[in-house]
């Protein structure tokens, strides 16, 4: 599919930090891709690259095919974004601030009003689109900043955590919203820690550490690639000195990727191997309750469970502490 947005080996430094270290992927018309990755991964410092806001040191990065640094208007003309901080006023009513949206975007004034009033109901926002913004809900301010990316038919949409602050029928209603703009032809970028909301929604996650992008693939090919199941062992409730060396000696036979583990966990796990669905003809965690006997281990609990994106996020960077930028 022709790329809507498409980003060659961009490279961006703040002095020593090197926040962007040839990043490069893709997004079509009518694709979802999750940007995902914690504070300092560079996320945010790709985002202003693409909207125009900060210009890449080298690399080349083009939306429905107007490179951004050579034309940036052009460029915008194209994009809508809607960041993580509100950027409502909050003494305009909701259809006061849509008229201001389009006169900002450049919409012929003949067209701003019914542009408006269309996005308004399009979000359920008709009956408050007289009301001042200071008393809308979290998610109605949130449904009233998608209505506003929207008013000059961007063909990329880029949004920065779209679902903070919501609570979860809030979440599920804008993730509902969010697939029906992608179904009508729109391109959809999604920066975000939530890995629940990456699952729902991504036909494809880029996975970012330390500015590198560390995956790309399906979420459901991410998930697989690490095994079928991953496998847990802990020695004691709380975590002890020398258990996660007693517990890699014990898993040591089981063949797998070794987890990153939690902060503060006492848990030792492993992705098991794709295709391995049993050790020696015994089921994995009775296989280690034995092996864990014939080595005189006592283990406190034995866990098993399918691989989440979170574990992908975690194998693919290996859990590392980011700078943040």
């Amino acid at each position: 599919m022709d790329s809507i947005l498409l980003i060659q080996d961009a490279h961006k430094s703040y002095g020593e930090i090197q926040a962007l270290n040839g990043v490069g992927f893709s997004v079509a018309a009518k694709e979802v891709v999750a940007l995902l990755g914690p504070n300092g991964a560079g996320k945010s410092t790709l985002i202003r690259s693409i909207t125009t806001l900060e210009q890449l040191d080298a690399g080349q990065i083009t939306v429905a095919g107007v490179d951004v640094r050579q034309d940036p208007r052009a460029a915008r003309g194209f994009l809508g974004y809607a960041g993580q901080e509100s950027a409502l006023d909050k003494v305009l009513t909701g259809l006061e601030f849509m008229r201001f949206q389009g006169g900002l975007v450049h919409l012929p004034k003949a067209e701003i009003l019914n542009r408006g009033r269309e996005l308004l109901e399009r979000f359920g926002l008709t009956e408050a689109c007289d009301r001042a913004i200071e008393g809308y809900s979290g998610g109605m301010k949130r449904r009233l900043d998608l209505a506003a990316a929207m008013m000059h038919r961007p063909k990329l949409l880029i949004l920065d955590e779209p679902s903070s602050g919501l609570d979860y029928e809030a979440r599920r209603e804008l993730w509902q919203m969010l697939l029906e703009l992608r179904q009508e032809g729109t391109a959809l970028l999604l920066a975000t820690h939530d890995f629940e909301e990456a699952d729902v929604l991504a036909d494809r996650a880029v996975m970012m550490s330390h500015g590198k992008v560390a995956g790309v693939d399906t979420p459901n090919a991410l998930r697989s690639g690490l095994g079928s199941w991953i496998l847990s062992g802990m020695l004691h409730e709380h975590r002890v000195d020398g258990d996660r060396d007693a517990l890699r000696d014990l898993f040591a036979d089981v063949p797998g990727v070794e987890m990153p583990p939690a902060p503060q966990s006492s848990e030792f796990a492993k992705a098991i191997t794709p295709g391995r669905e049993d050790m020696d003809g015994r089921p994995w965690s009775e296989w280690l309750r034995q092996h864990a006997e014939s080595k005189r281990v006592e283990l406190v609990s034995v866990g098993m469970r399918r691989p989440t994106l979170q574990d992908a996020y975690l194998a693919a960077t290996q859990n590392t502490v980011e700078v943040v930028v």
